[in-house]
């Protein structure tokens, strides 16, 4: 008996012994495989060394690669039937298998530097025109030289909420010179009438008078009647542009316009322009438009004792825009019809962001065909005797453009063009004339072939709304010419330089600087000579001083020289103009 418990004791020592062994060894297995699932790779340094009372399995953890990235997934992704989701049974599937995934990443990116999207602020177009219920402004101001200025301005909306924008201005100034004075008097209407929930109808009517006396040369003792100096200029116009806010086909854009213009100067000459434009663009893809361009334009010309010229200029520029391997393109021709006969110009334009970096190169070949108008022409030289002819002028070019962003203040860029024109309007001296009793004439002439080399380069800076530098630097370089000997009246170099300064919500000054190279002319004597360069500083300011009143003051050459333009014909020195600005709100 006391053999059997003995037996007993020992059989139940034994089996206590092996079992506490065998629950030992399956819970360190247990802590191991708990411990691996939820180890942290740890990255070695550079001067680290691996301690010699690691395991194999942490060694060969640390011995890791730095560019090597653990990835340990519990889980694996699941598609659900769609009917099952959201049942309150449909339960996701444990996977318990742990997936191991290493990816080489190459030292360069490990850092990488943000670059924030380039933003160019651009001035705010309205297709229509957004006015308050009711507001007129009056707006007046006098300076030396008798320079006065007063204008009035009327903003309303009518019983169908059509806006309206009508202004009225008169602006005179007189010089040391008896024929030294000018006075403009215009009247402008601005309008957007809804033709329909989807269209409207934008408006333009305009009127502009201008008189002014030819002094260049005359003497102070006027010998003649102030009739035989007038040089006045009217010029008349309407404008019409039709635009469809078609919501429901946002992939078609049509946009016709009409415009008509008849300007009228010396001589009894006048003459009458028509425009028709009827611009088309189709989105086929999200990547790709079809733009068609179909336009035609008449200028007729008529002038006293001489016959009267008539010019026709019909043009359609079908072009494909399209969206390839990360850059802009487009392709297209522009056939024409000039005065009957067939010119072809192709359309080329190609644009592509370089990658990783803020530069964005354009390469293109195009060509601007326009008529040489009499308003146009009078607009750059004030003092043109009454053209002979008119003609249609044609500028081929071939550019590259690069344009560079530093952040989202900082942009500048530059061009360089080949240019090829046909008919290019030049300005000089009329010969044989009787300057003392009709003052000083220019001829517009133009030039029946010459080629150009073209620069422009701009650096544009831009600080929140408070501050805005830019710069435009232009130079012009003449080839070959086919007529004349030298281009006459164009300007070979200009730099233009403006500032707009807002300190707070009251203040606003605008600094303008200008520099330009100056034009080569024949003198009275037929003999060609350049003009002094010129440099020219002018500046502004204003000052709310409450939602009715404001203060204005303008000051044009503060640096007090003379400079000519157009030779024999000096302008003012300093000028300073100030007034207020009412609104009867």
């Amino acid at each position: 008996m006391n053999y059997n418990i003995k037996y007993i004791l020992i059989f139940l020592i034994s089996f206590s012994l092996l079992n506490t062994n065998l629950y030992a060894q399956k819970k360190r297995k247990k802590t191991k495989q708990t411990t691996v699932k939820k180890k942290v790779v740890k990255k070695q340094t550079k001067n680290e060394i691996p301690s010699p009372l690691m395991n194999n399995e942490d060694r060969s953890l640390e011995s890791i690669p730095e560019k090597v990235v653990t990835i340990l997934s519990e889980f694996k992704p699941q598609l659900k039937n769609l009917s099952k989701i959201d049942f309150d049974l449909a339960s996701e599937r444990k996977d318990t298998i742990n997936l191991r995934l290493e990816y080489q990443v190459p030292s360069q990116n490990l850092s990488f530097q943000y670059r924030p999207i380039s933003l160019v602020p651009r001035s705010f177009k309205l297709d229509t025109i957004d006015f308050i219920k009711k507001n007129t402004n009056l707006k007046f101001g006098y300076g030396n030289y008798a320079h006065q200025y007063i204008e009035l301005q009327h903003n309303f909306k009518d019983v169908s909420n059509n806006d309206h924008s009508l202004k009225v201005y008169n602006e005179s100034i007189t010089g040391f010179h008896p024929l030294q004075k000018a006075s403009t008097t215009g009247f402008n209407y601005l309008g957007s009438i809804q033709v329909s929930d989807k269209s409207h109808l934008l408006t333009n009517l305009y009127i502009d008078n201008t008189l002014r006396y030819r002094y260049g040369m005359v003497p102070e003792n006027v010998p003649m009647p102030m009739s035989n100096y007038k040089q006045n200029a009217l010029l008349t116009g309407v404008s019409l542009a039709w635009l469809n806010n078609n919501s429901d086909n946002a992939s078609l854009h049509f946009e016709p316009k009409l415009v008509f213009e008849r300007f009228a100067s010396v001589a009894n000459s006048s003459s009458n322009f028509l425009l028709l434009k009827t611009p088309f663009s189709k989105a086929l893809t999200h990547k790709t438009n079809f733009n068609v361009n179909v336009e035609y334009s008449l200028n007729q010309y008529k002038k006293e004792s001489i016959a009267g010229t008539t010019n026709h200029l019909l043009k359609i520029e079908p072009s494909l825009n399209f969206t390839k391997f990360g850059s802009e393109f487009k392709i297209g021709m522009s056939p024409m019809l000039l005065n009957g006969e067939f010119n072809l110009f192709p359309v080329v334009e190609f644009k592509k962001a370089l990658k990783d970096t803020n530069v964005v190169i354009s390469v293109g070949w195009h060509a601007n065909v326009n008529h040489a108008r009499y308003a146009n022409l009078a607009t750059l030289n004030p003092w043109i005797s009454a053209p002979n002819n008119l003609a249609i002028s044609t500028q081929d070019t071939k550019f590259i453009d690069v344009a560079f962003a530093k952040g989202k203040r900082l942009n500048y860029g530059f061009a360089f063009s080949l240019n090829d024109y046909t008919n290019l309007a030049l300005f000089n001296l009329l010969p044989q004339q009787n300057i003392v009793n009709n003052g000083l004439y220019f001829a517009s002439i133009f030039e029946k072939k010459t080629s150009t080399i073209q620069f422009d380069a701009n650096v544009r800076y831009q600080f929140s709304d408070k501050v805005l530098f830019s710069n435009k630097l232009t130079y012009l370089q003449f080839n070959a010419l086919e007529i004349n000997a030298k281009p006459w009246g164009i300007i070979p170099l200009s730099l233009n330089s403006k500032l707009t300064w807002m300190p707070n919500k009251k203040w606003q000054i605008n600094g303008d600087l200008q520099y330009w190279s100056g034009a080569t002319m024949n003198n009275s004597l037929a003999m060609p000579v350049d003009l002094d360069n010129v440099m020219l500083m002018n500046a502004s300011l204003s000052y709310n001083l409450n939602k009715r009143l404001s203060f204005w003051l303008k000051g044009d050459n503060l640096l007090d020289k003379t400079y000519q333009r157009w030779l024999n014909y000096p302008s003012l020195g300093v000028q300073i103009i100030g007034g207020v600005v009412y609104s009867f709100k």
